[in-house]
């Protein structure tokens, strides 16, 4: 399943949010040398208990909007992100 985010680094926490546009995560991680990127991925498997080598970053290295590859059912995954939406981690 390919999975679009915006993703907002720097922030005070872990978060996951619903926009009108699709998904925004905030993130802890700063966007200097890759530490955004390595956190998204893992905050994404803590969070929908997917292994991260399950999980490629198709699109958006340097950009903050993401193209994640997540290997499973399209429908688990996003019942686990609606269910995370504001939760802060």
């Amino acid at each position: 399943m390919l999975i679009y985010l915006k993703v907002k680094p720097n922030q005070r926490f872990n978060k996951v949010e619903k926009v009108e546009t699709g998904w925004q995560i905030r993130l802890k991680a700063p966007a200097i040398d890759g530490k955004a990127n390595e956190n998204l991925v893992e905050f994404l498997s803590e969070l929908l208990k997917i292994s991260k080598s399950k999980m490629i970053l198709k699109k958006g290295h340097t950009s903050r909007l993401k193209c994640i590859d997540i290997e499973g059912d399209e429908s688990v995954i996003l019942a686990k992100l609606e269910a995370s939406i504001n939760k802060t981690m």
